[in-house]
């Protein structure tokens, strides 16, 4: 009991020094410090969002539930203390560094979760897969319509559909954290939910080309192009396509020329490389870039980077690892 206390007591000290730190600081700070502030700000949102991810993820791990919960939560402390009168940490929610480092950091997730596993694995639960996607897009779809027309019946019926189509938006980032921090990343359930995620991205962003096309049509400002949508999905698959050929014709000369670099570090830039290349070919063709992070993991097999290791190289988890513990939380606080 006297830890525990003493535990706390601790805590409560290392707050308030940072309240006490940020009132200094930024009161303090001219126009010509503005850029050391800003950089200030910046280091003190990251003490107070990783110690406030640690202790909301160790209490909530007490009670046998993921540390992902108590990181949402602890996000939503933090962003409400302006309810209890401290504007402190308001800053936080629109600060451009810190949101870059949220979706690096997430990215680096869906690459870690995907590298627990193989195309090979995922082809297996593909049509599971997909029937669980078609089901997660349809079902929420027609309960937004139908909540939309129980709470505003007066609205027409395009306000109905769009409000169905942005329910069909899935949050693969908090799905992938929890089988993680469960244990459950590499089951084949999970391989169905992260497959499903991938395919319902694809199917939300057909559904909301053709509501938006509808509406536009209504509005006298444009149709609905079955070229545009099919242009979409061709996109998707050849996404897809293109990156299981990279994982099995570019990989393997990509990582032997890798060998030939004497300088430190090699391995883990080249990993990263993958993962941040395919992030932005996924963003670049209307996908969420974290679904060209996980698949970036999937094609990343040991057979084309065996060499490294043979040489005394840590694995790809182990090298990603201390990276993901740093950003990861930092995604999760700020999105609660």
């Amino acid at each position: 009991m006297r830890l525990l206390t003493g535990k706390r007591t601790l805590i409560f000290f290392v707050i308030a020094a940072v309240y006490l730190f940020h009132g200094l600081v930024f009161a303090s700070s001219g126009g010509e410090e503005a850029e050391a502030a800003e950089a200030l700000e910046v280091l003190l949102s990251l003490i107070v969002i990783l110690l406030g991810a640690k202790l909301g993820g160790d209490f909530f791990e007490r009670f046998g539930q993921p540390a992902v919960l108590g990181e949402l939560v602890m996000g939503m402390v933090i962003g409400n203390l302006h309810l209890l009168g401290f504007n402190g940490f308001e800053g936080f929610k629109n600060d451009v560094p810190l949101e870059m480092l949220a979706e690096i950091g997430v990215i680096i997730l869906l690459f870690e979760v995907g590298l627990e596993s193989t195309i090979k694995d995922m082809m297996k639960v593909g049509l599971t897969s997909f029937l669980v996607a078609v089901f997660g897009v349809i079902a929420p779809f027609l309960l937004g319509w139908w909540v939309s027309i129980f709470f505003m019946p007066e609205e027409s019926i395009y306000v109905h559909a769009f409000i169905g189509a942005t329910l069909t938006a899935t949050s693969v980032g908090i799905t992938a954290r929890v089988l993680k921090d469960l244990g459950r990343s590499t089951t084949i359930e999970a391989r169905i939910i992260l497959g499903a995620a991938v395919i319902d991205d694809i199917l939300g962003l057909v559904i909301l080309a053709v509501v938006t096309g509808i509406i536009d049509a209504a509005a006298g400002s444009g149709s609905v192009s079955s070229l545009g949508i099919l242009w979409i999905i061709t996109k998707a698959i050849l996404f897809i396509v293109g990156a299981i050929v990279i994982g099995s014709l570019v990989l393997p000369s990509y990582f032997k020329f890798g060998l030939r670099l004497k300088v430190k570090g090699v391995f883990l830039s080249f990993a990263l490389l993958v993962c941040f290349g395919l992030a932005y070919l996924a963003g670049e063709v209307g996908l969420a870039p974290i679904v060209g992070a996980f698949a970036a993991g999937l094609i990343l097999e040991e057979v084309h980077y065996r060499d490294f290791q043979h040489r005394g190289e840590h694995s790809i988890e182990e090298l990603i690892a201390p990276i993901a513990t740093f950003l990861v939380p930092i995604f999760f606080v700020r999105m609660g």
